[in-house]
């Protein structure tokens, strides 16, 4: 049994009730009623994690308690808003290309951990300072470029923006002139950017960008969309062995960033099936007429991962291997079917987080029991 399950169960029996009696206070405080579907994280899954953080539970709180003091750190942060959104392609412009993302990135980020530490104290700072850097962006930018890289960075890192919007509605900050003129920008702005009819990596990122506007502005046909998306990645994507055949080989055929980029094709599948499973779709135990499942990629990516020297596509010496360390979404996968490599991997590098939309899964997923999915679709 993993260190700290038990506590977790112990703390459960109390989460439904916890939710249910957050909804007056929240509404007092000017908010909107959480009863809503939620975008990424549930009403109970809050409330657990506030149950936890407070009873000192690990791996949860520690991690809590790191992205607490990152978000008290950087408080005042200022929007880096573009008024024309264009990043430059990663392999003609390196430079140019994560100088043109990294205020989306960080700002992004920022809001949905700030968002968090409102939802875990209450303190209506943390709602202002994310709230302020939504509506930098929702008024900043005026046009955007579909060309190189510009669509792929926004698809994977903007949805974090609007995990941590979702978590904002229950906050007086989040006002009501607020949210409409982030829903203008979702539809107007940010939804013709996403990479979902890509085929590769590009297309599981547009996936998450779409699932999660689908999510926030309860669009079920949008939602049946993406999910219909979501199964033709495990039946066209993945070998019969659970290989990621366009990510494997990847840089020329040498297949030294095969591992980093099928980590870069799962993590986000598995974001979109955990936005499905919150709005009442269970995708991951799906399997295609083919007979593809996202747990067979998830086992072999852990093996591959945990000993890279198995890893079948690359020659050289493992430790050239590029991107062996990006597996903080399994936090998400390894609740649901344990496995023993990524066990290994993530007690090995707790707290884990990411860079690319969901930012703290160590904090907000980490060896928590798995939830049923909501009851029905939108």
């Amino acid at each position: 049994m993993r260190a700290g399950y038990v506590p977790v169960l112990a703390v459960c029996a109390a989460c439904a009730a916890a939710a249910a009696a957050a909804v007056p206070a929240l509404q007092a405080a000017g908010g909107r009623s959480p009863r809503r579907r939620p975008v990424f994280l549930s009403e109970a899954r809050l409330a657990l994690l506030r149950r936890l953080v407070q009873s000192g539970v690990e791996p949860n709180a520690g991690a809590f308690r790191k992205l607490k003091a990152e978000v008290d750190r950087d408080l005042g942060h200022e929007p880096r808003v573009p008024r024309h959104w264009y990043v430059p392609g990663y392999y003609s412009d390196a430079a140019g290309h994560l100088r043109a993302k990294e205020g989306l990135q960080d700002d992004a980020n920022f809001v949905y951990q700030a968002a968090l530490c409102f939802r875990m104290t209450d303190d209506p700072k943390y709602a202002q300072a994310a709230a302020r850097v939504v509506q930098a962006w929702a008024a900043g930018v005026e046009s955007t470029s579909g060309k190189d890289d510009s669509t792929l960075s926004f698809s994977y890192h903007f949805p974090a923006m609007v995990f941590g919007a979702d978590l904002l509605r229950v906050s007086s900050a989040w006002t009501a002139e607020s949210r409409a003129a982030f829903d203008r920008f979702l539809v107007e702005k940010a939804l013709p950017l996403n990479t979902m009819k890509s085929r590769n990596n590009w297309g599981n990122w547009g996936l998450v960008l779409v699932m999660a506007v689908a999510a926030y502005r309860e669009d079920g046909a949008l939602l049946e969309k993406g999910t219909a998306r979501w199964k033709e990645f495990i039946d066209e994507q993945m070998t019969e062995e659970g290989h990621l055949h366009h990510e494997v080989t990847r840089n020329g055929g040498k297949g030294d960033y095969g591992i980093w980029y099928s980590h870069f094709s799962l993590m986000p599948q598995t974001l979109a099936a955990e936005i499905a499973r919150v709005n009442g779709v269970e995708l991951y135990n799906y399997r295609s007429p083919r007979g593809r499942t996202m747990r067979g990629a998830f086992d072999v990516l852990a093996g591959w991962t945990r000993r890279p020297e198995t890893f079948p596509y690359f020659k050289g010496d493992p430790k050239r291997l590029a991107g062996t360390t990006y597996y903080s979404y399994f936090e998400i996968l390894n609740a649901r079917w344990p496995n023993p490599d990524a066990t290994a991997l993530l007690t090995a590098r707790r707290p884990m987080t990411a860079s690319h939309s969901a930012p703290a899964l160590t904090f907000t997923h980490g060896d928590l029991p798995e939830e049923r999915p909501a009851q029905g679709k939108r």
